[in-house]
């Protein structure tokens, strides 16, 4: 027993021993430890291992229960010319550190945490990174702030392991377009200093989550080049609480300061495309579900050459839906699949889908894989074979031959039965074929032998593209094309829409009248075309001989001539718009012009009144860059007739109120004819004729419209027919064209001129007002004529001696009761 207790008495008189012995050395060690010394060696050697200037607060050092450190507002500068002062800041940081590796002017530091750090990422359109640091030569000595000096240039900082939570991470990168923040929930490194660090990372941002683990070579910040540095690292990726994807990159880079020398396989699947644009915020993304990617990227630029080129040397790619409406309206496909095994094999294309509600399947071949991507990489200066075929509910479509290169030739053919266009249009058995060449590395296209054949258009001719044929080196377009027949009204859909009811249309978003029209366009392309019809059907018309000569040039467009023979009238025109200039100039000599009524009123920004083919004569002149100041501004005159079309009832009614609202209703009306002149300067435009006739109204008048406030001063004389009997009320139309005010239009007595016809007697027709209508707003000019007779009834008297007679005849009494139901009477 006493044998015992003298054990444990040495035992622990031993451990005491050594307990005082080393909280003497740790005391023995802090007071050798300058911190304010180790503070400068370590900015240092910190500032030439990075060629960065660094921050740093207070160090403190601690040695008990083992040699630490901590330091308070740690920061890295930005690279020159950066956009912000630090790089990287932190709260503070603490690590552990080696106390043998100070004997070898060596700071090394284990478990080293970072608290709350904050990291900008960026790179400039030049490719300048501040990630890329780049290490200095023997720095100047250094001074603590107590003034003595201390060589420190031969001290080296070295990381074992690190520990950072709670960062905030943002990037900009200008060179590829991607910028976004995220929140690095931690970043554990470990063996940083060892050959194979390893990596766990995680973090999120508002729109979801992702992990990343693996690890890497050697890590040196300071190193210009590095041969075969491992990689192998897992990502995940969730949002909505579901995965949506993983990728595991798995090889080897030379130089990952500057990713250059790369080696890489890709291994990953992705539930939806499009919630990855959550990750790499800026992109836009294609919406394809259920993508599988294999491939193996390679660095295929010179190793003295700036920045990298990444080649393929193999891929497979599978998706599942894929919405391509954004590059093709109306295109969905249900998968598609490219595979090429080796960088010399070639590239296959399968898929199947629909456009338009149509279905379609699609497979080919391009080049090899190498070919596809110099052809991309040199925006087909190279050469690229291909062979491509699409068939399906639509018909079929066949393009084989080489594109790019210094001289490309491409054969494209194809066939439908019946291809749905915009609009409603379609095109019925269709056969279409052409010869591409391309010459001077893809300077130069030429399409020859055009060919379109179908039931609404049947063509031929030849385009030519200049690339850089143009003034100062803009596109330059030139060519003919030649139709035998074109149905302009099927091809533009409007075949159904012209006979759909006016009310139910909509006038142009008066909105969109102040948007800078597109007339910079002109300026980026030179154009010489020459257009020919021999038969065109326009607008439920025919038209012969039709020509056309369209030129660009330097901004300037003209259109001259603009001619075609029609029935009763002949078309004919020259147009102009100088877009050189910093104000456009819109210019034109109407002879005779045929138009849609809506595409017309769409443009003046009315409501669809009539709906048929407008003829429109004139002279007219503008400047400006929107559409409110081209309206405004516009001077000369212009006249617009129509005959055999149709109004709206509605129309009618808000324009003439109750003396023609009740009688009309809301429907389209048969339209006899339709005229309007009018003068325009000032901003304003003087109407000197009004005329409307259908079966049920005739309208004459006159009046202004301002051109900026489309305010009206409109004096119109309705005159109203049911059965043979009706009446005529003059009528002062204010308010403007979106929201006419009319009222009953006194004369200098301040009486109202209402006025009877009595049916009865066919010997008196009422007074058909086309004929001088249509002369006023033709100028004279040759066109077609109304397909109807005019209304007929008796003129008897005034309302004034008939009306409220006890005695008063039949018809009178019958007039007298179409008055109070027009709201005339009370």
């Amino acid at each position: 027993m006493a044998h015992n207790g003298n054990g444990r008495r040495i035992l622990l008189g031993s451990v005491a021993a050594l307990v005082v012995i080393a909280g003497g050395a740790g005391l023995a060690v802090k007071s050798m430890l300058d911190p304010d010394a180790l503070r400068t060696k370590a900015i240092a050697a910190i500032e030439k291992q990075t060629g960065r200037k660094v921050r740093m607060g207070a160090l403190e050092l601690h040695v008990l229960p083992s040699l630490s450190l901590s330091v308070s507002d740690v920061g890295l500068s930005d690279m020159a010319g950066g956009a912000y002062t630090d790089m990287v800041t932190a709260d503070s940081l603490q690590a552990s550190m080696g106390l043998m590796a100070l004997l070898h002017h060596e700071i090394r530091l284990e478990n080293l945490k970072l608290v709350h750090p904050v990291v900008h990422l960026e790179r400039t359109d030049r490719g300048e990174a501040n990630w890329r640091l780049s290490p200095t030569g023997a720095q100047a000595t250094a001074t603590p702030e107590g003034g003595a000096t201390q060589a420190a240039s031969d001290w080296k900082v070295q990381i074992g392991s690190i520990r950072i939570t709670n960062a905030d991470l943002d990037w900009d990168d200008r060179m590829s377009g991607s910028r976004g923040k995220v929140v690095l929930d931690h970043i554990n490194l470990s063996d940083v200093d060892g050959a194979k660090p390893e990596i766990d990372v995680a973090g999120h941002n508002d729109s979801g989550s992702f992990t990343l683990a693996g690890h890497t070579g050697a890590i040196n910040l300071t190193s210009t080049a590095r041969a075969s540095w491992p990689v192998a690292l897992q990502a995940a990726f969730r949002a909505g609480g579901q995965q949506v994807g993983q990728l595991a990159v798995d090889g080897t880079v030379a130089d990952p300061d500057h990713m250059k020398g790369y080696n890489i396989k890709l291994d990953g699947n992705i539930a939806s495309l499009k919630a990855i644009e959550a990750f790499v915020p800026g992109m836009s993304l294609p919406d394809v579900r259920r993508l599988s990617l294999k491939a193996n990227v390679v660095d295929g630029s010179a190793a003295d050459k700036a920045g990298s080129t990444p080649l393929l040397n193999s891929l497979h790619l599978d998706t599942g839906a894929v919405d391509a409406g954004q590059y093709l309206s109306g295109l969905t496909l249900q998968g598609l699949s490219v595979d090429a095994p080796g960088p010399k094999d070639a590239v296959t294309i399968r898929s199947q889908g629909a456009w338009q509600g149509q279905g379609l399947k699609l497979s080919g071949t391009l080049g090899s894989l190498q070919q596809v991507e110099q052809a991309a990489l040199s925006h087909l200066a190279d050469p690229l074979p291909l062979s491509l075929d699409m068939s399906g509910d639509p018909g079929s479509l066949r393009i084989a031959g080489t594109l790019g290169g210094s001289r490309a030739v491409v054969n494209v053919n194809a066939s439908a039965g019946r291809l749905p266009l915009p609009n409603g249009a379609v095109i019925d058995h269709l056969d279409a074929s052409t010869h591409l060449v391309s010459e001077d590395n893809g300077a130069h296209f030429q399409l020859s032998d055009i060919v379109v054949k179908s039931t609404q258009v049947s063509l031929k001719g030849a385009l030519d593209l200049s690339v850089h044929g143009g003034h100062a080196g803009v596109p330059l377009v030139s060519g003919a094309l030649d139709a035998s027949w074109v149905n302009a009204d099927a091809l533009m859909g409007n075949a159904t829409a012209g006979k759909a009811d006016a009310s139910t249309t909509t006038p142009a978003n008066a909105r969109d009248s102040n948007d800078a029209l597109p007339f910079d366009r002109l300026r980026k392309l030179d154009a010489d075309l020459r257009l020919t019809a021999a038969q065109l059907e326009f607008e439920g018309d025919e038209y012969h001989n039709a020509l056309s000569h369209i030129s660009l040039r330097n901004g300037l467009l003209k259109v001259d001539p603009l001619q075609a023979e029609g029935t009763g009238r002949r078309v004919s025109g020259q147009f102009e718009v100088d877009a050189s200039g910093s104000v456009p100039t819109v210019s034109g000599k109407i002879g005779t012009l045929v138009l849609p009524a809506t595409w017309l009123e769409s443009k003046a920004g009315l409501s669809n009144m009539v709906q048929g083919a407008l003829q429109v004569v004139g002279e007219v002149r503008s400047q400006g860059n929107t559409a409110a100041e081209l309206r405004t501004g516009m001077t000369g005159h212009l006249g617009v007739s129509m005959v055999n079309g149709t109004v709206s009832g509605s129309a009618l009614g808000e324009l003439l109120g109750d003396a023609a609202r009740g009688a009309l209703g809301s429907g389209p009306i048969a339209l006899r004819c339709f005229g309007l002149h009018m003068s325009m300067a000032d901003r304003q435009a003087n109407v000197d004729t009004i005329g409307v006739q259908t079966n049920a109204l005739t309208v004459t008048g006159k009046g202004t419209v301002g051109m900026a406030s489309q305010a009206l001063d409109l004096h119109l004389v309705p005159q109203v027919m049911i059965s043979g009997t009706g009446a005529s009320v003059p009528l002062r139309v204010g308010g403007t064209l979106s929201a006419p005010r009319p009222k009953m239009d006194g004369g200098a007595d301040g009486r109202y001129a209402i006025g009877l016809l009595l049916g009865g007697s066919k010997s008196n027709a009422v007074a058909d007002p086309c004929p001088a209508t249509l002369k006023a707003a033709r100028e004279g000019q040759a066109g077609p004529e109304p397909t109807t007779a005019a209304p007929k009834a008796q003129s008897s008297g005034g309302a004034a001696g008939l009306l409220g007679n006890s005695k008063a005849s039949p018809d009178v009494n019958k007039a007298a009761g179409l008055l109070k139901g027009l709201g005339i009477l009370k």
